[in-house]
């Protein structure tokens, strides 16, 4: 599991907390938090362009009334360092924080759209 969070969001400190799951099954949570851009821009430069893509088209469910961008990695590709998004529920969950003034949600959909076409653009991505 750590390798994947690596692999995804970088060797930041990781946290980790074990709980217990409905069914009292074991659960470990790894967590790690940057306030890097280098890092955040890294994550999103490892991503393909179909999966930016998918996230430009589904920002509006993707960004909550607290302005957190939430997107599900792919846990065994993540192992492999092939970054993409999930299609199960075998993931790393990523949270990130769009700044934006007023915090609306609707700010923050239109800022994170606006970052993502930009990262297509700029790699030639499209």
């Amino acid at each position: 599991m750590r390798t994947a969070l690596e692999n995804a969001v970088g060797k930041d400190e990781v946290k980790i907390s074990e709980t217990e799951g409905h069914h009292g099954n074991p659960i470990t949570i790894l967590e790690s938090s940057s306030e890097d851009m280098e890092v955040i821009a890294d994550f999103f430069s490892k991503l393909r362009a179909t999966d930016i893509n998918e996230l430009i088209g589904s920002l509006s469910s993707r960004i909550d009334d607290g302005c957190n961008l939430f997107i599900r990695i792919d846990k065994q590709a993540a192992y492999a360092e092939d970054i993409k998004l999930a299609r199960d529920d075998d993931i790393v969950s990523v949270r990130i924080k769009v700044r934006s003034y007023p915090a609306r949600s609707e700010i923050a959909t239109s800022i994170a759209k606006e970052y993502l076409e930009y990262l297509l653009s700029e790699s030639g991505r499209n």
